[in-house]
């Protein structure tokens, strides 16, 4: 910003054509020096510029003239600038579908291919759930996704419902108790997608036909990679897996049997005590770390008044809470 000499100095030459220095020095009541300062400013600025006539003379800028002078050259360099940005997108952009074809035949030539780029499995999720026409099956282990994704699955499922298309999930039943999960089923219900719970999902998979099957890879916790499965005879097995897991699951949407004071992980936790699972087994099975799994089991040991793992699992089955 103009500091306020500089300022002042601009009114007088805007007010007075044809100044001096002498006779701003002496009009403004500042020292040559002082002046001198604030022309050098103005002058950066483009506010001040010597007349043709005469050298040491100079004329005051309008501010919007002084703002085109000193930005030409950075707008001109900015606009070859974009124009160079948008000629390499439309080059890259025209390259998409020959490397899509390309990728999604070098795909169907192998019957199992291991993915790790999270990018390029959504691109194959897409382009199956495109082209999917009888059935969608999918198991979902862990505690659910986030709003905003249940927000663009719902829309996508919708869809494949009204094309007559069948989806059934599998979920955790502790994912009763979230949220944003319990919204989604009740909106893709609605338009008839069938939803089961079962106290563990040992993997994540999504069959879609008898084209294809995608497996997480799951060799640790933060192994977002993705195998997936096209030979028949596999994705056939597959099918009857799932078939055997939602016969035996329950309704995600059915009210519970016995009024509880436990929720849905709890209830969850309780399973895999029942199992004689650790804590580190149970916590990894339902995709929470330890000490939180450990927090739930001290407070069911309290709630339960028993004095064991054991005996807390034992109770809640027999008071018909799991």
């Amino acid at each position: 910003m103009l500091d306020a000499t500089s300022l002042e100095v601009y009114r007088y030459a805007v007010g007075h054509p044809g100044w001096t220095r002498s006779g701003a020095s002496e009009a403004l009541g500042l020292t040559l020096r002082r002046l001198d300062d604030a022309i050098d400013d103005l002058s950066r600025r483009r506010l001040l510029s010597h007349r043709a006539d005469d050298v040491d003379g100079l004329i005051a800028v309008s501010p919007d003239v002084a703002l085109a002078d000193l930005v030409d050259s950075d707008e001109r360099a900015l606009q070859e600038l974009k124009t160079r940005i948008n000629g390499q997108r439309r080059e890259m952009s025209s390259l998409v579908p020959a490397f899509l074809e390309a990728r999604k035949s070098a795909l169907a030539s192998t019957s199992i291919e291991t993915l790790e780029d999270p990018h390029l499995i959504h691109r194959v999720l897409i382009d199956y759930g495109r082209d999917v026409t009888e059935k969608v099956y999918i198991a979902q282990p862990g505690q659910g996704s986030t709003a905003d994704v249940h927000e663009e699955s719902v829309r996508k499922d919708l869809e494949l419902l009204q094309n007559g298309v069948r989806r059934r999930t599998l979920y955790d039943t502790s994912t009763r108790d979230h949220v944003p999960t319990r919204k989604a089923v009740h909106a893709i219900a609605g338009g008839g997608g069938e939803f089961g719970v079962l106290p563990f999902i040992p993997l994540r998979i999504l069959i879609f036909d008898e084209k294809l099957a995608l497996l997480g890879r799951q060799q640790s916790r933060d192994d977002k990679a993705a195998l997936v499965v096209r030979d028949s005879s596999l994705i056939t097995i597959f099918t009857h897996l799932f078939d055997v897991a939602w016969e035996i699951s329950e309704p995600f949407l059915a009210p519970p049997r016995v009024d509880s004071p436990l929720n849905g992980l709890q209830r969850s936790i309780l399973q895999g005590l029942a199992g004689g699972l650790s804590d580190e087994s149970i916590a990894r099975r339902l995709d929470i770390n330890v000490r939180t799994c450990r927090r739930h089991i001290a407070f069911m040991l309290e709630t339960l008044r028993a004095d064991s793992r054991f005996q807390a699992a034992l109770k809640a089955r027999d008071a018909g809470w799991v």
